[in-house]
């Protein structure tokens, strides 16, 4: 190179001049800075790796309330949140489908509040909206009111990408709204002594379904312990999967009107400090929980419901108990035929092909659950936060509640207390009719059968019976009812072993009460067992 050329590369270097251009021995097609073009289209390249088709190309599309796209293979699932839903008031429910059948039940409803989207930057949050405390009257109230309370994040996901072009709808991340230990698990098993910590490489989604009103989440939470235990419902104590269902769905909006508490009627309550007028005694306002039941035609002194109360059986229930179920369920309809109400309650079986999920907030069901050594049952509701009414129950009676034998000789010739110690969350709606009947029915079944009063034919009576008895209360909780414990006071020990009188009173003032099994002494009467009616 001589120096003419040395001089001229310093030039072109001082000059800002693209050596390329002069330096005759540069490799060819090289550059050292992008022309124009060349960054236009870099830039386009990486705005179609952003965009919102882009994002869910080969995701499968489930339409519906809230829009999702999902991917089996990757186990990767977005929904979609458009512009006018951010802010807008939705009803999250929570049932835990199944679990490890001694720590965790299955068909289990868990927390249930309103939530709204919020944007904040490039993060979508899941908004548990604070509904305890409201003002009605006016703007200054309603600020006064938000100012004063906080709400609380249950989540929140990264903009994935780009808007949609037309809609300005924004993707996130389901995975991060929702596969996570939401219901403390690591936190309940550690007060156990048998810590299992969240698993989220081996959770995933079990189901996706969307409708117009709802959608429905299902997901499989994997935990894991590194210790051995003594859960001998899992194969490998060291290993467990919950389900859980997710129920998104629009705040029930109908003609219904909240009707006031009173103090002498039973109801379970929606309860809320309302600022609306500070010169009113107090702050609290307490709505009863109860359905929405009004007569087709009201000019008539019986008529049809508008719209009825339906329960399914679901598909599990052994078919020798659900003639007993369904019995129980339809006895409430004599009380409603008393206020002009007709066929106020529906049963109907849930078939073995259903194409539905017992856990959609569209149906009410009575399920059968499988829990060894712990056999109980539950009724509780759901009921619209802002107003009180009901609008979706899920009733579960467990396989060991029938098999009592069992149950009985553990709990009182070799205890085991390892399920009084589960350190069960609080619930304002917490039954325990189901242990002490399951007691009843083991204790008494024991007199009758040592007096020899009874055979095999009665043995079913027995049990179908008590079934009666136990889902006519469950559904009573499912009603907005809570318990009676004066009941079983009205009738006199003479009425009680009358069987004409208790077929047609029953044993007590109220389903609603915790009801023991009516015995006679030896050699006297015996009215009825239980309270059928």
């Amino acid at each position: 190179m001589n120096k003419i050329t040395i001089m001229i590369l310093i030039s072109s270097i001082l000059l800002g001049v693209d050596s390329h251009h002069i330096n005759p021995n540069a490799p060819s097609g090289k550059t050292n800075k992008l022309d124009a073009s060349d960054k236009k289209s870099k830039d386009s390249n990486k705005d179609k790796e952003k965009s919102f088709q882009n994002s869910i190309k080969d995701m499968k599309k489930i339409s519906g309330l809230f829009t999702m796209y999902f991917d089996e293979n990757k186990n990767t699932a977005y929904i979609e949140v458009k512009p006018e839903q951010l802010k807008e008031v939705y009803l999250c429910n929570m049932t835990r489908q199944s679990g490890d059948g001694m720590m965790f039940d299955s068909g289990s409803m868990l927390d249930e509040f309103p939530f709204y989207f919020n944007k904040v930057g490039q993060r979508i949050q899941l908004i548990n909206k604070n509904i305890s405390f409201r003002s009605d009257n006016d703007m200054p109230g309603k600020r006064a009111v938000e100012q004063s309370f906080s709400n609380s994040v249950f989540s929140s996901s990264k903009i994935i990408g780009e808007p949609h072009s037309e809609t300005g709808a924004y993707l996130i991340n389901l995975k991060e709204l929702f596969i996570k230990d939401f219901n403390d698990v690591g936190y309940v098993t550690g007060e156990r002594k048998m810590k299992y910590s969240f698993d989220k490489d081996n959770s995933y989604f079990n189901e996706l379904k969307s409708f117009p009103f709802n959608t429905e989440i299902d997901i499989m939470l994997h935990f894991k312990n590194s210790k051995p235990n003594d859960l001998y419902t899992l194969p490998d104590t060291k290993s467990m999967f919950h389900r859980y269902h997710f129920s998104l769905s629009q705040v029930p909006d109908s003609d219904y009107s909240p009707r006031f508490a009173d103090d002498r009627v039973g109801h379970f309550l929606t309860i809320f400090q309302d600022y609306s007028d500070v010169l009113e005694e107090t702050a609290y306002k307490r709505y009863i929980n109860r359905w929405n039941l009004k007569k087709a035609d009201p000019s008539k002194e019986l008529s049809e419901p508008v719209q009825p109360i339906v329960f399914w059986l679901e598909n599990t229930i052994p078919e020798k108990f659900r003639p007993a179920m369904k019995e129980g369920a339809l006895l409430w309809n004599k009380a409603f035929e008393r206020i002009g109400i007709k066929n106020a309650i529906i049963v109907k079986q849930m078939p073995d092909d259903a194409d539905w999920d017992p856990a959609d907030v569209r149906y009410n069901t009575i399920r059968w659950i499988i829990t060894p050594g712990g056999g109980y049952a539950v009724g509780p509701s759901r009921a619209n936060p802002y107003t009180g009414e009901l609008y979706d129950a899920d009733i579960r009676v467990s396989s060991d509640y029938v098999r009592w034998y069992g149950k009985e000789f553990e709990e009182w010739i070799t205890p085991l207390s390892s399920l009084d110690e589960i350190n069960y969350k609080s619930s304002d709606h917490r039954c325990n009719y189901e242990q002490g009947k399951m007691e009843q029915m083991a204790f008494g079944w024991s007199v009758l059968s040592s007096r020899g009063l009874v055979n095999e034919k009665d043995k079913e009576q027995f049990i179908h019976d008590g079934l009666v008895d136990l889902i006519a209360h469950e559904v009573g909780h499912t009603l907005g009812l809570r318990h009676n414990f004066k009941a079983s006071s009205i009738y006199s020990l003479f009425d009680l072993k009358n069987k004409v009188f208790t077929e047609k009173n029953g044993v007590t003032g109220s389903v609603m009460d915790y009801n023991p099994v009516n015995l006679s002494p030896k050699g006297e009467p015996q009215g009825s067992w239980y309270h059928t009616t």
